[in-house]
């Protein structure tokens, strides 16, 4: 199809929409929640700025159109599933709606404290081809979702029809290549550039003229994971593991994910919505996760390989130097032995030794190991055993229906044998971690691995000004942080590597680099005081993505500022009126001719204060700001 059949074809969606919103919209009611007449239906947010029509056009197809403050952000655009050989979105009917209001709170361990939920949610029944099945649209302050429930007795599910259709004021985005992984290359770049008709990773940030969107999908227990694909203005969720579809169990309501739609006016806006999280169930009140607790974790894999059983005491003593939280023992234990002790009573020694430290443990595992119920659940138990509070599962098949449910599977089982889980060679998050709150964090990212000589790898420059607002937009990522190897810098600098620990989001964070080059680092007092979870984030004025970011986070009454640059020199002004007063700074800034060191002053500042920075190509800068006494 060519570009101008394609856009005619929107076009005459969008008309056919027009026709029949025009019939029910004359009779909304100036600030209900909802307007309904036979052939279609109209829900607005709790605060009214965003509106979503649902409409069957007149040929009959379902469609949703959303604005925003008047201005649309999606255009008339298709809804439906194919199941059982019917494309349930053609030749609809519309029945009575029924209407729901969400007003909730809620703890999280992320850029901010608590979490606001609330929204209208309409539940419209719709018939096709004698099928019956429903709708639900939940509409936010901050963004749109919609989600199917099937025909019962659905015993196949071949493919998605849901779209998000652009309007012409898209200009730009930020994406990633396709990876079943998501460890792929981001850019920012033009619209026009995003290949068309090649599979993109399963989340999408496009910026129209007065919005930034990000879709992608929230609360996927149980179907496949999705890559995009995009056709000029259209964006289509693909199946990629399942490009033949799937069976689902006739006897069980099939209930889809959400595909959603965040929608803000600015960048701070954007990294602070809720939605994904907030469309997931709060968590079973059977478990519980008090032993749920978010930190920072020193590792060895990155900087020397696999742990050596002999060396393992070293790393508690720098865990404990550091004040950190955890260490990770990562693969490589399952071959230790030494005569009378199996690789299960070294493990349990060495995590031992660490106790009387005062340091937990994070042990990995290989998914393999786990794949049916019975054998999981035997792994699992071996490792709780152990003494580990927390283990990283890796190396996990393609995301179809059935490794999805063992994702949820597998944090049922950690749940209750009280163990915190970090999934590592895996797919995005979509927001379960309401649901399992032990589920801190997750790769599903192409993180510090890709910067490593002995693989030949090397990030490229504008890697860290883009993955914020891609992946991270989704939830929390391990990018194993901090590279301070001068051999694997080559061109970062250590301010660049610390302020990655502020620019993007992990409750466990894990530390990519060696003890030696952290115990005794002039930001070594620092490295002992940054927090993982915060109360207030902001996206500082002047960041720009794909050149230079900024990002300040607040823990109690301490702020903590991080900007990352691309791969050219740049200026960047960091007016600090978010301060409450004057406090004193501690700035971490680019050293003029090395890159591993850091310029590094002590100053008082208040919020009539400007910061001006000039950083160096992959420079950056940190500054810690505590509230004078």
């Amino acid at each position: 199809m060519n570009e101008n059949t394609s856009a005619s074809r929107s076009r005459s969606v969008s008309r056919s929409f027009a026709i029949a919103a025009t019939v029910f919209g004359c009779i909304a009611l100036i600030g209900a929640p909802v307007s309904v007449e036979a052939n279609g239906v109209e829900i607005a947010s709790p605060g009214g700025n965003i509106r979503v029509s649902v409409a069957a056009s007149v040929q009959g197809h379902l469609t949703y159109a959303v604005t925003e403050g008047g201005a649309s952000v999606l255009m008339a655009s298709p809804l439906g599933i194919v199941a059982d050989g019917e494309a349930l979105g053609d030749a609809v009917q519309l029945g009575k709606v029924s209407l729901k209001k969400i007003d909730e709170k809620y703890p999280v361990c992320g850029n901010h404290a608590m979490s606001v939920s609330r929204a209208t949610e309409a539940s419209i029944p719709v018939s096709s081809h004698g099928k019956n099945w429903t709708l639900q649209v939940r509409v936010q302050d901050d963004g749109v979702a919609v989600r199917y429930t099937l025909p019962s007795g659905t015993k196949h599910i071949e493919r998605e029809d849901t779209a998000w259709i652009l309007p012409d004021t898209v200009k730009s985005a930020a994406w990633q290549e396709f990876s079943n992984c998501y460890e792929a290359n981001d850019h920012y770049s033009p619209w026009t550039d995003i290949p068309q008709g090649k599979q993109i990773s399963g989340f999408l940030t496009p910026v129209l003229s007065d919005h930034t969107l990000f879709l992608s999908e929230a609360n996927n227990a149980d179907f496949p994971d999705f890559s995009l694909t995009r056709e000029n203005n259209t964006v289509r969720p693909v199946w990629y593991a399942s490009a033949k579809g799937f069976d689902v169990d006739p006897s069980v309501p099939v209930i889809t994910p959400w595909r959603i739609t965040s929608i803000a006016r600015d960048l701070t806006a954007l990294v602070n919505s809720d939605l994904i999280i907030n469309l997931c169930p709060p968590p079973d009140k059977k478990y519980d996760f008090s032993f749920v607790k978010p930190g920072r974790i020193l590792w060895q894999w990155c900087s020397v390989g696999a742990p050596k059983y002999e060396d393992q005491k070293n790393w508690y003593d720098a865990t404990a130097a550091l004040k950190w939280e955890y260490y990770m023992i990562d693969d490589g234990w399952r071959d230790w032995r030494k005569p009378g002790f199996d690789q299960w009573q070294l493990l349990k020694e060495v995590i031992d030794y660490g106790k009387t430290k005062g340091v937990p443990t994070f042990a990995w595992v290989n998914s393999k190991e786990m794949q049916d119920a019975r054998s999981r659940r035997a792994y699992l138990e071996k490792v709780a055993a152990s003494g580990a509070v927390g283990i990283k599962i890796d190396f996990i098949p393609n995301a179809d229906a059935n490794v999805m449910k063992w994702y949820d599977d597998t944090l049922r089982d950690t749940a209750e044998l009280k163990l915190m889980t970090v999934f590592h060679g895996c797919v995005k998050p979509t927001g379960r971690e309401r649901h399992w709150p032990h589920a801190l964090t997750r790769e599903g990212v192409r993180g510090n691995e890709w910067q490593m000589t002995r693989y030949k790898r090397l990030l490229p420059m504008d890697h860290d000004v883009v993955q914020p607002f891609t992946r991270f937009l989704a939830g929390a990522g391990d990018i194993t942080p901090m590279v301070l190897d001068p051999v694997q810098l080559r061109g970062y600098t250590w301010a660049h590597e610390f302020a990655q620990e502020f620019t993007t989001l992990s409750p466990c964070s894990c530390c990519y680099d060696q003890y030696k080059f952290l115990v005794g680092n002039p930001a070594q007092d620092l490295f002992a005081q940054f927090p993982v979870t915060w109360d207030e984030t902001r996206v500082l004025p002047g960041t720009k993505i794909g050149e230079t970011i900024g990002f300040a986070r607040r823990k109690g009454s301490t702020w903590w500022i991080g900007i990352v640059n691309g791969g050219q020199d740049a200026n960047f002004n960091i007016l600090l009126n978010f301060l409450s007063g004057k406090s004193v700074a501690t700035l971490l800034y680019d050293d003029k001719q090395e890159d591993d060191a850091f310029d590094r002053k002590e100053t008082p500042l208040g919020p009539s204060d400007t910061l001006t920075l000039k950083l160096r190509k992959g420079g950056g800068f940190v500054g810690r700001f505590a509230l004078s006494p």
